[in-house]
């Protein structure tokens, strides 16, 4: 499974757990409206923060440079010191 796809699976799986927790003791009418009523607010401050995850997640993937062949003498004589 992509880790993209992970990390989504994680944070929708927190906020139904969020969601629940919140809303255990009362009735299901007032459960329900809570839960439509603090979803935006809950989107909107924690919007950087997936869109930074995600950005940060993608870069390691897609900036990944797999080796190619061996590298020549010359270019491994200029690390010697």
């Amino acid at each position: 499974m992509p880790l993209v796809a992970v990390i989504l699976l994680a944070v929708l799986c927190l906020a139904l757990i969020g969601f629940g927790c919140a809303c255990l003791d009362d009735q299901l009418a007032q459960a329900f409206d809570r839960i439509v009523q603090s979803a935006p607010a809950a989107v909107i401050e924690l919007w950087p923060a997936f869109a930074l995850a995600t950005l940060a997640s993608l870069s390691l993937i897609v900036l990944s440079v797999p080796a190619s062949d061996r590298a020549s003498p010359a270019s491994l004589q200029r690390f010697l010191f």
